[in-house]
């Protein structure tokens, strides 16, 4: 199976590779530049679907695959609580988009507040928190908060293996 991924971030490659290969045998994983899609920092959960199905799209019309795959990280609000997530959409030659969600963590809000009028970006504050140049494309700032017990990797995962379940379960989902 050849999975094409709208991301060049190691650890989005690896959370698809990781949630494709629980359910299929053979899976080759084909990373692509999105950044003829790509929209800085995401920010409510109708732009970051957005994002994914996009980059899901972009990357199967890019490869010959099986599945084209998206996966997009953005910030969204709960009343006053800032959360981080993943949202993956899963994409076929048919046109037809899955989605799922990762589990997602609250952000400081003042911090966010502040993060936002500025303009900045998440990673730039991700970064600084951390101590990790480049944050976004290892662990993540989940792996520094959790103090090391989960990844960016595993978010992907999850939200990976969510956006499956109806290619899995065709007949629950009338396929």
């Amino acid at each position: 199976m050849i999975v094409a991924l709208g991301s060049m971030n190691p650890a989005k490659i690896e959370g698809v590779r990781r949630a494709f290969t629980m359910f299929f045998p053979s899976v080759e994983v084909r990373p692509i530049d999105p950044a003829a899609v790509s929209k800085a920092q995401p920010r409510g959960l109708d732009e970051m679907t957005e994002g994914a199905t996009a980059r899901a799209r972009f990357a199967l019309s890019q490869v010959d695959g099986d599945f084209g795959v998206g996966v997009e990280a953005g910030i969204f609000t709960i009343g006053e609580v800032y959360f981080d997530n993943q949202i993956a959409a899963i994409a076929d030659g048919s046109g037809r988009v899955t989605l799922g969600h990762s589990a997602g963590y609250s952000l400081p809000r003042e911090a966010m507040e502040r993060l936002f009028a500025a303009g900045e970006e998440l990673e730039r504050w991700a970064e600084k928190v951390s101590g990790v140049y480049g944050v976004g494309d290892k662990g993540g700032l989940i792996h520094y908060l959790t103090n090391g017990k989960v990844s960016r990797a595993d978010l992907t995962e999850q939200c990976v293996v969510t956006a499956l379940v109806p290619w899995l379960h065709r007949d629950v989902y009338n396929f």
